[in-house]
């Protein structure tokens, strides 16, 4: 990202780093940015600062009361970490740069992104001493003609329509010989405990007993097997743990499992439910007996989902490349919200796919993308890392749609064209909006998949 950076920018990069050395604090934190910009003295922050008081000497003593010194040897600026903070703000520093349009950071962008916490240690500590932050702020933003931050997505509201947040298909579990499979073992299970409705614990039951699947061997190699899984769930005795208000043909807790499932299946790119898709989803949600069964066998369902998950994750899906990259998107703009345009982002950021060369012939860069999306919604200032990421109603519809039209064409799996074909049809989305804005159509981006679907074909290097 350093290619980003203005030569003074990178130069108060520098000087941080040398401050933070030469105070033997281990790491570099934001109030050594700080000190960067004080010491790098040209920028509008740098004169403002000055003016009201603050010396270098002022900076250094407030800082190494925040930061004693630390015993850690560090041999070289290239070798300092950064805070957490310290990259926080950072990221924030771009997205300052191009909220005022000109997509790179200079010394004010990085100084605003400082002050924009209230509660940081940087701001207390130019408030102790006496500096009118207030009055410098505004006076660097006017400079620097910083757009005014977006706090609520434009897609959680308006006309988004309403999405089902918990939805299973039940005919998804008819469509494969290995879930059929299982939904045939886990039958048995049912009859075996004189039950009508399935649990969590017959889906895993099952799971655990289909020798033939891959899962077996995984769960097997944690201490799972269907015997001694089978006799908890009896020692347990109660199904209390299954049922909430509604009662489906699954347990409340299966039904949410499955529709966890589902949405992993959607994640990771498969048109089709999978045996691994139901244990994840039933992992995922870490409740009903099944999860109540494994914690009383000593069996960490966290980190059993990670062990299950990372084969899969290996394998490099391009949908799960696409989504994880709209959730980057999603950060580095400070929000926790995934849009439409956050997902346009990560096709464009992915760059292999369909979705991505059109994208590119038709003269769409990730930059220019990324430009207009800051300047239609602005950055956010609400991110936070204990918060999940969840999609606005309207990024959901697009997934789906992506995923339904696979599926109406018999493909495994969905990919970036059809992820961009679900976009066009959101003709209210933001991805959509910042297609306009730089000058591509619907008609464009279709015709565009169509002739790239007909050279794939022709060429034998498509289904």
């Amino acid at each position: 990202m350093i290619e980003r950076y203005t030569e003074k920018a990178i130069r108060i990069l520098l000087l941080a780093q040398e401050e933070a050395l030469l105070a033997r604090h281990g790491r570099l934190y934001s109030e050594h940015l700080l000190l960067g910009i004080m010491r790098e003295g040209s920028g509008l922050s740098a004169k403002l600062l000055k003016a009201s008081g603050v010396t270098m000497a002022d900076l250094r003593e407030a800082i190494h009361k925040c930061h004693p010194e630390n015993k850690q040897e560090i041999s070289s600026q290239e070798s300092m970490p950064f805070s957490e903070e310290a990259k926080r703000t950072l990221r924030a520093a771009w997205y300052e740069g191009q909220a005022s349009g000109t997509y790179y950071v200079t010394p004010e962008n990085i100084f605003l992104s400082l002050i924009s916490n209230k509660e940081s240690t940087t701001v207390k500590l130019l408030e102790n001493l006496g500096v009118n932050l207030k009055r410098i702020k505004a006076s660097v933003e006017k400079v620097s003609n910083k757009q005014v931050k977006s706090t609520i997505h434009p897609e959680e509201v308006g006309k988004s329509g309403n999405i089902q947040t918990k939805h299973f298909d039940k005919a998804l579990l008819a469509e494969q010989e290995d879930i059929k499979r299982i939904m045939a073992i886990a039958h048995n299970r049912l009859r075996e405990a004189n039950f009508e409705i399935f649990g969590t614990e017959q889906l895993l039951e099952a799971i655990v007993q289909d020798k033939a699947y891959w899962l077996s061997d995984v769960l097997a190699n944690e201490g799972l097997k269907a015997e001694n899984f089978s006799e908890k769930v009896r020692s347990i005795g109660s199904r209390a743990e299954e049922y909430e208000e509604r009662s489906p043909e699954f347990t409340p807790k299966a039904y949410d499992a499955l529709c966890s499932a589902y949405d992993i299946a959607k994640e990771l790119g498969s048109t089709h439910i999978k045996p691994e898709h139901i244990l994840l989803g039933t992992l995922r949600e870490n409740k009903g007996l099944a999860c109540k069964a494994l914690k009383e066998l000593d069996i960490d369902v966290e980190e059993l989902y990670k062990k299950i998950i990372t084969p899969i994750e290996r394998e490099k899906p391009e949908i799960l490349s696409i989504l994880n990259l709209a959730k980057e998107e999603a950060i580095m703009m400070e929000q926790n919200i995934v849009g439409t345009e956050q997902i346009l982002l990560g096709i464009l950021g992915a760059g292999t796919g369909i979705g991505a060369k059109v994208l590119r012939d038709l003269g769409v860069t990730l930059k220019d993308a990324r430009a207009e999306v800051v300047k239609i919604i602005g950055v956010g200032s609400q991110y936070s890392e204990q918060a999940n990421i969840v999609y606005t109603p309207r990024a959901k519809r697009v997934i789906t749609l992506a995923w339904m039209k696979a599926r109406k064409l018999g493909k495994p799996t969905y990919s970036s064209e059809h992820l961009l074909l679900a976009i066009t049809k959101e003709k209210e989305s933001i991805a959509m909006k910042v297609l306009e804005n730089l000058g591509v159509d619907t008609v464009e981006i279709t015709q565009g998949i169509l002739n790239e679907i007909r050279k794939a074909s022709t060429s034998g290097n498509i289904e």
